[in-house]
């Protein structure tokens, strides 16, 4: 008998029975779609860091000699360490490609891992392994040659193998957003193919160690301060980078679910406290609480259990594959695949769990109540006149507005579940909508405002000054150097860029309000990204130094300004040059497009190419962000409409009574309009600043390399408001058909 009331109450009720299934399986598909992405990316990386053994610390500098390695072989933590020369060679191909070569004293630590051909071969002084895909840019494959030019020498050598290094998962691109595997790469060889043998100098130290406390004081002491960068390898630059892209859609996988959890759980709620007179009648039935009790304990489990295995089997199967294209132009990983995690089976358990508790709370509280009593309709409680009740405008507020006051008083929790749901609704709505608006003034602010160059061309390491002056006179350029540096302060220390420019008009520097901004010529301006991590401000000093050289400078900050996609330091060149270093650009920047080669040249970058790349580096985040959307639509129609319809059934009475009284279908259903106004004013009101908070968490979890304009556009609002406020009107037009049918004779003395 109880399973057939159990049938009869899933047609009779299966929008809200579908709504419980729908939310239980979003929650579910959302954590362990995205949740199956980021673990699996993290699977990826972390195996392919093992396997290649990827150097726990990296210690740049110069000469670093055999006294110097068995001067850190001897500290304590330090488990192995050996050394290599890595430099910076051109390639012999017409656009001429820089590849980063690797010497390598041992293959021991931050091997690379074998794609195809033979394994690299540490006594092979003839032989190169290439990175895959700059051979596949370039279509090489093993047994071809490859000749490069470097150090004033030309280097041919035979491609034994191709690899792969997790040194480089993100391959970082100085000019541009997109690597262009085609211009970029890097290459292994042995330290016996080194062409000039007496002029070997290794230039990084890779250390395993066992315990990094304390690890750079120590290196520091063996080495006399005698080194560049000491670098762990969760600060890699490639190893960084990928754990904020992580980060950022853990975030997302985790904070969402929650919210259609609640309504699940809210919703759940109501429809057996709706049953209370069934529960009643069953109990003058002689069933027994415990029969009871399970009968309304499996709507909640059944349908949480289903809606969670649904979600938790095809949300790692179909989200994932949304993301990896995108990312993977990007990041080099050996594998792309989703990875399943015990918590995912977890998150379902406590969803089931919380259903199912939740739901027999809710039933036993009604159980306590005398059969007798429970066949009656709840008398309404006593409720005193409140303070606004007693105010002389309440006489003046018209009788829509005093009706819905009250019932809203009464009625505090199906009042609260309405406002949370729209305040859910709204949030995400404006979350997504906010994140597009974010992307779009990063991109204006960073390439139409900042950015007033066409081309932007990139200075080949082997440059001569005339072949640069050459160009700078053909294009009509302004020169500009731009390296990657550290920064220190208040026991902080960070990694960021410099920009040093020669009288610059093509790049204008932004205030803290994105207004255009003069920064001082004989003094060091830094980003505000980087002042906050470092925690100085104006009149503090900072110390830095480029990468490659071992002598800090000591600063004090004249000024600071905001970039969204580059931060650390901005100098002019005469107060550059007044610290000892040599300006040599990087870069040269012409308001011409520019398509011919030039000597000197090895990169040609036009605003349309840095856009296109912009494009593609805001897919991963705009597949989230339509995901956001899809999913705040979804939670906005069945949150609305069951609140609707749970609320129709609980003044169902009430409507047969001001029927009776003479009013009018219209006027009933502008009863129902009003209340649903005030409800969606409510949780609209506090699902932007919600909203807000969502957008700054996603994009605080995007590490320091960004600083996004949190800005909410009159659009962003409008249309948000138009979707909450347009289903709120859409939900009501749907009861006006229940209204009319209202029966009023069977309503009133269904309390008898």
């Amino acid at each position: 008998m109880l399973f057939r009331k159990l049938l009869r109450d899933v047609g009779r009720n299966k929008t809200q029975f579908i709504s419980i299934f729908l939310m239980a399986f979003l929650a579910l598909f959302i954590y362990s779609g995205i949740g199956g992405e980021w673990r699996g990316l993290r699977k990826s990386a972390n195996d392919f860091y093992a396997n290649t053994n990827l150097a726990d610390v990296f210690v740049y500098g110069s000469g670093f000699d055999d006294t110097a390695l068995e001067a850190i072989l001897s500290l304590d933590g330090v488990v192995s360490a050996h050394r290599r020369l890595e430099f910076r060679a051109v390639a012999d191909f017409e656009n001429k490609p820089e590849v980063t070569l690797f010497f390598m004293e041992a293959n021991e630590l931050s091997k690379p891992l074998m794609i195809d051909g033979e394994p690299f071969d540490i006594d092979d002084s003839d032989g190169i392994w290439i990175c895959e895909r700059f051979a596949t840019a370039r279509e090489l494959q093993v047994g071809d040659t490859i000749t490069l030019s470097a150090l004033g020498q030309s280097i041919t050598k035979e491609i034994r193998g191709i690899i792969l290094s997790a040194e480089f998962v993100f391959l970082a691109q100085a000019e541009g957003l997109v690597p262009d595997f085609g211009s970029m790469g890097y290459a292994y060889l042995s330290h016996k193919a080194f062409p000039v043998p007496q002029m070997l100098q290794y230039s990084t130290l890779l250390i395993e160690s066992d315990n990094t406390d304390g690890l750079e004081n120590r290196i520091s002491d063996a080495l006399s301060g005698k080194y560049a960068v000491y670098l762990e390898q969760q600060n890699h630059p490639s190893v960084l980078m990928f754990n904020n892209e992580i980060t950022q859609h853990k975030m997302m996988a985790d904070v969402f679910p929650i919210v259609f959890l609640l309504i699940a759980l809210l919703t759940m709620t109501r429809i057996v406290s709706a049953q209370r007179i069934q529960i009643a009648t069953l109990k003058a039935l002689g069933f027994k609480r415990r029969s009871i009790a399970l009968h309304y304990v499996s709507y909640g489990f059944g349908l949480t259990l289903t809606g969670a295995v649904l979600g938790l089997v095809t949300g790692p199967l179909t989200l994932p594959p949304f993301f990896y294209p995108s990312m993977s132009g990007f990041y080099t990983l050996p594998e792309w695949k989703p990875a399943y995690d015990n918590t995912f089976i977890l998150m379902a358990v406590i969803a089931v769990v919380l259903s199912t508790l939740v739901t027999y709370i809710t039933v036993r509280t009604a159980l306590r109540e005398n059969a007798a009593a429970a066949l009656r309709p709840k008398a309404p409680r006593n409720f005193k006149h409140s303070f606004i009740e007693k105010l002389a405008i309440w006489q003046k507020l018209g009788f829509n507005t005093q009706w819905n006051f009250r019932d809203s008083s009464r009625n505090k929790l199906r009042s609260l579940m309405a406002i949370i749901g729209v305040f859910g609704c709204t949030a995400m709505l404006v979350c997504a909508f906010g994140m597009n608006d974010s992307m779009n003034d990063l991109k204006s602010w960073q390439y139409e405002e900042i950015f007033r160059f066409d081309s932007k061309l990139t200075v080949n390491e082997t440059a001569t000054a005339e072949q640069i002056q050459s160009v700078l006179d053909t294009v009509y350029g302004e020169a500009i150097l731009e390296e990657a540096i550290e920064l220190r302060a208040n026991d902080k220390k960070i990694s960021a860029n410099i920009r040093v420019t020669d009288g610059a008009t093509l790049i204008v520097p932004t205030g803290l309000y994105l207004e255009r901004v003069e920064l001082p010529q004989d003094g060091v301006s830094i980003t505000q990204k980087s002042a906050s991590a470092l925690g100085v401000s104006l009149g503090d000093e900072i110390e830095w130094h480029l990468y490659g050289s071992e002598s800090w400078v000591t600063s004090t900050v004249a000024a600071i300004y905001r970039e969204p996609t580059m931060q650390g330091l901005w100098l002019e060149r005469a107060h550059f040059e007044s610290y000892g270093y040599d300006f040599r650009p990087t870069s040269i920047l012409t308001e011409q497009y520019v398509s011919e080669q030039h000597p000197g040249i090895s990169a040609i970058l036009s605003t349309s190419d840095i856009l296109s790349g912009w494009d593609s580096l805001t897919e991963g985040m705009n597949t989230m962000i339509y995901l956001l959307i899809l999913a705040a639509s979804v939670l906005s129609i069945v949150v609305l409409y069951n609140l609707g319809l749970l609320a129709f059934t609980e003044m169902e009475r009430d409507m047969a009574t001001l029927k009776v009284m003479g009013l009018q279908t219209s006027k009933l259903r502008g009863l129902l309009l009003t209340q649903n106004i005030w409800f969606s004013l409510i949780g609209y009101a506090l699902g932007i600043p919600g909203g807000l908070l969502l957008i700054n968490a996603i994009t605080a979890s995007s590490g320091d390399s960004f600083d996004f304009p949190i800005r909410l556009h009159i659009p962003t609002v409008l249309i948000s408001f138009a979707i909450t406020f347009g289903l709120s009107v859409l939900v009501n037009l749907m009861f006006s058909r229940k209204i009319k049918r209202l029966n009023m004779v069977e309503s009133l003395k269904a309390i008898e």
